[in-house]
């Protein structure tokens, strides 16, 4: 298995994280404060400097007004789409 951290999915996820917190008009210093962390997280997540886990993943979801499980189906389609291309 490959590592993650910079793969394409990961930087999917990152983009994604990106839309959701600018969808819910939020600066990463107002998520991480929501999330009570700093805002470094939130630039290294975006970046995908970091890797999230399913349970971040579903606090930043929430922090950002998204429905956790329909944000995840979309992720999971856009992994699907990218390994067509």
């Amino acid at each position: 298995m490959r590592k993650t951290i910079y793969s394409q999915q990961s930087r999917i996820v990152g983009d994604w994280i990106r839309v959701m917190r600018e969808r819910a008009g939020l600066a990463q210093r107002e998520l991480g404060r929501k999330l009570g962390r700093e805002h470094s997280f939130i630039s290294k997540c975006e970046l995908g400097e970091r890797r999230i886990d399913i349970v971040e993943f579903y606090w930043i979801c929430e922090a950002c007004g998204a429905n956790p499980e329909s944000e995840a189906k979309k992720i999971m389609k856009a992994f699907a789409d990218q390994d067509k291309a």
